[in-house]
């Protein structure tokens, strides 16, 4: 009798002690607090993105990669994307085709050592993967009119260009704006395609080393100020050829009072299709050469606004309805081709609640990415952006989130962790999951 009401006791006494544990909030998850061995998200990537401008004068030394190397690792982070080909175009690696990165506007880095690999080699100590990043078709900084793209003449006409004020008549190239991310290469030219993959190839086949490729920015301009990018000619030869439709004036593409004109979805299908038909094949390329090293790519999360910048990150099987669509735009789905998608869940929200009726928090994001890519095409990692969140709470709640809902979560970037002292923030979010 005395055991059996012992028993009783502890039995209570447990059930009131994981009472108390309970979070206040009914819509925040329960976090378990001894997940054990069985705990499926430990092994989960947990990424830090490494940006090339915002850190390009910290990292012009190799004790100061060792330092945030230490420090990357303490906060329990086990993979980097280190942004070698940044969007002005120049390298920071050990290329035979770019011209060396070290002046960057007002800056100044010069290295007599490869940036590259002395942060794989470094990475490697601390069991650390690296993913080399791209900006796929960024060659050009429009801030400083710097790059590869006003270096050499044979891109002359080769940049992406912009149909300005809905004017069929006033085209402006990317590269005289001011102040964009970058100035953008046609993918339509195939001597474009192959100047990409040619680079791409020479990374992976340099650096065997590396866990994979990032493609960032592989993709049209974004449509600021009402700028859809993509009315060169070059862009309108193709897309009659691809479509098998006269385009008698622009406006049959957007209108002059900027409507979607009767050519709008057919040119939408085709921009989407110059793209898909890039990242195949630079996953051609790579495999190729390392059958074992994979292909990443990151963009937003929103799908339903990709469409402006022709990046359908969906599944071929995702068929999306609206007038923006041809009743075959599915087929440029391109979530086959990759091997991890970095999805950009970068919205000011954490918590759904916190932006009713709206689409613009992490929590939505990484619960309705499998409405879109479907049939596990790929591996799906949820990212944000740090300078949204300024308390540890918030970091934590968006770690967790990522880790819950998709195989591993990537945070932007290493500058605002170290300008913000968001290292403890970080930790905490990740043993939160994975203790």
């Amino acid at each position: 009798m005395f055991r059996y009401s012992l028993w009783l006791l502890i039995v209570l006494f447990s059930f009131i002690g994981c009472s108390g544990d309970k979070p206040d909030d009914p819509d925040i998850p329960d976090i378990p607090t001894d997940p054990g061995k069985d705990n499926p998200d430990r092994d989960k990537p947990v990424q830090l993105w490494v940006d090339a401008h915002a850190n390009f004068t910290r990292f012009g030394t190799q004790s100061n990669i060792v330092t945030y190397l230490q420090r990357i690792k303490d906060a329990g982070i086990n993979e980097i994307y280190v942004d070698v080909k940044p969007g002005i175009g120049y390298a920071l690696y050990d290329s035979d085709i770019l011209p060396k990165l070290t002046k960057w506007g007002n800056e100044t880095v010069e290295r007599d050592w490869d940036y590259l690999q002395f942060w794989i080699d470094e990475a490697d100590k601390q069991k650390i993967n690296v993913i080399a990043s791209i900006s796929t078709l960024g060659f050009g900084s429009t801030t400083f009119k710097e790059g590869v793209v006003y270096d050499d003449p044979k891109w002359d006409g080769k940049t992406q260009m912009a149909m300005v004020n809905n004017n069929a008549n006033n085209i402006e190239d990317c590269r005289d704006r001011s102040g964009i991310d970058a100035a953008f290469l046609n993918p339509v030219y195939p001597e474009v395609q192959t100047f990409v993959v040619s680079i791409v190839e020479e990374i992976v086949t340099k650096y065997p080393k590396l866990k994979g490729l990032c493609l960032d920015y592989c993709r049209w301009y974004n449509n600021d100020e009402g700028r859809y990018y993509g009315f060169e000619d070059a862009t309108i030869a193709g897309l009659e050829i691809y479509s098998g439709v006269k385009v008698n004036s622009r406006n049959d593409i957007i209108t002059a009072s900027g409507g979607m004109g009767p050519l709008f979805s057919q040119w939408t299908e085709y921009r989407s299709m110059t793209i898909t038909n890039l990242i195949s094949n630079i996953r051609s390329k790579i495999k190729s050469v390392n059958e074992k090293m994979e292909l990443h790519l990151w963009a937003s999360a929103h799908w339903s606004s990709r469409y402006s910048v022709a990046q359908n990150w969906a599944s071929k099987t995702y068929i999306p309805t609206g007038g923006q669509y041809t009743s075959t735009y599915n087929k440029t789905g391109f979530a086959d081709q990759l091997d991890a998608f970095s999805m950009g869940a970068y919205a000011d929200a954490v918590w759904k609640k916190d932006a009713p009726g709206s689409d613009w928090s992490v929590e939505n994001f990484v619960t309705t990415w499998k409405n879109y890519i479907k049939n596990n095409d790929c591996t799906v990692y949820g990212s944000f952006n740090l300078t949204s969140y300024k308390t540890t709470a918030a970091v934590s709640d968006a770690i967790y989130l990522c880790l819950k809902n998709t195989a591993g979560v990537m945070i932007f970037e290493l500058s605002h962790v170290q300008n913000n002292n968001q290292w403890t923030a970080i930790k905490e979010g990740v043993d939160r999951v994975k203790k």
